[in-house]
C-alpha cells in the first residue's frame, strides 16, 4: 500500500527544493542588473567625471547588454545549483535535519555565485579606467 503524505508536504519540499533557487535567480536576474550598472555607472562617474555624448551612448549599449546578459548567467548559476538541491532531499540526506539544511545553504551560494562575480568583474574591469580605485571599492578585491 502507497502511503499517504500528508497535505503540503510537496509545497515544503518544492520551496526547499527548487523554490529558493528560483527566489535567488529571480532576484539576481532583477535586481542583481540593476544593482551592477548603478555600481558600474557609479565608479565611471568617479573615475572620468562627466561622460561625453559618445561614452554615454557606450555606456547605455553597454548597460542595455546588460539586461539580456544578466539574467542568463542567473538562470545558468540556478541550474547548476539544483543538484545540490536534489542531494539534500536523498532519502540519507533528509533525515537528518542539519545536513539537509546546510545543503540547501550550499545550493543558495552557488546560486547567487555567477552573478555576484559577474557584478565584481564589472565593476572592476569596466568600472575603474586605468586603475582608478573609487573610495567605496574594498581594497582587499583586486582590479582587473
Amino acid at each position: 500500500m502507497a502511503e499517504k503524505s500528508t497535505p503540503g508536504t510537496n509545497d515544503v519540499f518544492w520551496v526547499m527544493g527548487c523554490g529558493i533557487v528560483m527566489a535567488v535567480a529571480l532576484t539576481y536576474a532583477t535586481l542583481g542588473t540593476f544593482v551592477d550598472i548603478v555600481l558600474v555607472v557609479r565608479a565611471q562617474r568617479h573615475c572620468l567625471g562627466d561622460l561625453g555624448a559618445g561614452e554615454g551612448l557606450a555606456g547605455f549599449v553597454w548597460a542595455m547588454s546588460r539586461f539580456l546578459v544578466f539574467p542568463i548567467v542567473a538562470g545558468g548559476s540556478a541550474l547548476v545549483s539544483l543538484p545540490v538541491g536534489l542531494i539534500a532531499h536523498l532519502p540519507r540526506f533528509a533525515k537528518r535535519g542539519w545536513l539537509r539544511g546546510v545543503l540547501m545553504v550550499l545550493a543558495v551560494l552557488v546560486a547567487s555565485a555567477g552573478p555576484t562575480a559577474m557584478i565584481l568583474y564589472d565593476v572592476a574591469a569596466g568600472g575603474t579606467p586605468g586603475g582608478c580605485l573609487p573610495p567605496w571599492w574594498p581594497s582587499w578585491l583586486p582590479l582587473r
